[in-house]
């Protein structure tokens, strides 16, 4: 990002007011909104003189790109007529994401803003607004390049020219339908320019194979599995009867993946989902206490799984030094297994037909580092203390919740995904509770049952 460049050319926006710069070079809308955040930090005031300065184009795109507690700073910000004109000049996903954003923060501004959009921008948000988060009809925009398979390459090109003026955006395919619209064949601009501008498509099409595409009421999983296993820079979209109604692209698919993989890593650490560090500092201290107040009613469980050993504590003090070892070895263990398991879970990488595999590889892992782990703490364990019957418990007690380890880091997701439970925030809580207590529980009673 070149902060100098940015730097000038929002300065030489400010002054010519105009919002044509036909001698400065356009900055790209991510290295505007990445600069405007630092601007916003030092000067708040400058950050919307230089926000507001740019054309309209650009500072949608622009908004769109900086982070979301930002964005809602803008949303209670602007009046109604400034956020209509800015969904306005979005295409038709980003303007149904900045409404839905709207509506979240503010009601009263929702129904402002929707009564100041036009006809057409208001039914292709009722239209779009339909579609749950998951399905793939919420990821499309409704601006395509589409032309029937009875006009010419020539026509297709010149229609191109006037969608472009029109601010389609990017373009990487040509969407071929029939007479009453049905998808027949995607053609990419590649293909496009090196066709004979007087061919008709009917005949450019009619030796190849069928398009990829995808139903609306499909899953936002399989949009990403088939875009990237087919490598494509679009996907269409289609109704349940076949007729083309949209496009995803695949920067909105990016998107979407950083997402999940964001959310996967919040919430196997138990943090808000929406958590961010421009984020207020209420919401964020609220939420992560939430997750922390768990995890101390966990710990306190475990304390009473120790608290039945306490006369054997008091007797042997080297077990109380020890016993956070097997612990804290098991929890290292358990996790490993859960983020695996997570993950493929994730990428539709497993299935519950996988289970018997993914067992007996998981306890097989976990019994070879247990035997290894545990024979070596329990030497270093004779070392420290020289005791054979403290160092044999501990060695067979690391054996004993590895394994455990690898068992519940396994099912446990499994089995919360196959009660629709997500196994990223749940799994991590469970399994650690669980093992600790194991290994606490196996440590201290084999030691109870060895030594006295």
């Amino acid at each position: 990002m070149d902060v100098k460049a940015i730097d000038l050319y929002l300065q030489k926006l400010k002054k010519d007011g105009s919002g044509e710069l036909n001698d400065t070079p356009i900055i790209d809308d991510s290295d505007i909104a990445e600069y405007l955040e630092d601007v916003k930090r030092e000067d708040e005031n400058k950050f919307y003189i230089y926000l507001n300065s740019l054309p309209m184009d650009i500072r949608a795109q622009t908004f769109i790109e900086l982070p979301t507690a930002f964005q809602i700073d803008l949303i209670l910000t602007y009046d109604a007529k400034g956020l209509a004109d800015i969904i306005e000049a979005l295409e038709s996903d980003d303007a149904t994401d900045l409404f839905l954003a709207i509506s979240k923060v503010s009601k009263t501004k929702e129904e402002e803003v929707f009564a100041l959009l036009d006809d057409k921008t208001q039914r292709t948000i009722e239209k779009l607004i339909q579609y749950d988060k998951d399905k793939a009809g919420s990821l499309m925009q409704t601006e395509i390049f589409k032309v029937s398979h009875t006009r010419s390459v020539a026509y297709a090109i010149e229609k191109l020219s006037r969608l472009k003026k029109n601010g389609i955006g990017r373009v990487s395919s040509l969407f071929i339908t029939d007479a009453v619209g049905k998808l027949l064949q995607v053609i990419s601009m590649d293909d496009l320019i090196l066709l004979n501008p007087n061919d008709v498509f009917t005949q450019v099409i009619s030796n190849k194979e069928a398009p990829y595409s995808i139903a609306s009421h499909d899953s936002v999983d399989e949009v990403i599995s088939m875009i990237e296993k087919y490598d494509l820079t679009s996907l269409a979209v289609v109704d349940r009867t076949g007729h083309l109604i949209g496009r995803i692209t695949h920067d909105d698919v990016l998107d979407i993946m950083q997402t999940k993989a964001t959310q996967q890593i919040y919430n196997l650490n138990h943090l808000d989902a929406d958590e961010e560090l421009h984020g207020s500092f209420a919401k964020t201290g609220k939420t992560r206490a939430v997750w922390l107040s768990i995890n101390l009613i966990n710990a306190i469980a475990a304390s009473l799984v120790i608290g039945l050993f306490e006369d054997t504590l008091h007797q042997i003090v080297a077990l109380a030094v020890l016993m956070p070892i097997v612990a804290n070895m098991a929890g290292t263990a358990s996790m490993q297994t859960v983020t695996v398991i997570v993950r493929q879970l994730a990428l539709g990488e497993i299935s519950y037909n996988d289970i018997k595999h993914i067992l007996q590889k998981e306890i097989g892992i976990a019994m070879l580092n247990g035997l290894f782990l545990g024979i070596l703490t329990a030497v270093i364990s004779q070392f420290r203390f020289g005791d054979i019957l403290i160092s044999t418990s501990i060695g067979a007690s690391m054996m004993i919740s590895f394994i455990f380890a690898g068992l519940l880091g396994t099912t446990i997701p499994l089995l919360l995904k196959k009660l629709s439970v997500d196994p990223a925030v749940a799994s991590s809580v469970l399994v650690l509770t669980m093992t600790d207590i194991i290994a606490f529980f196996s440590f201290l009673w084999l030691a109870e049952m060895i030594i006295l």
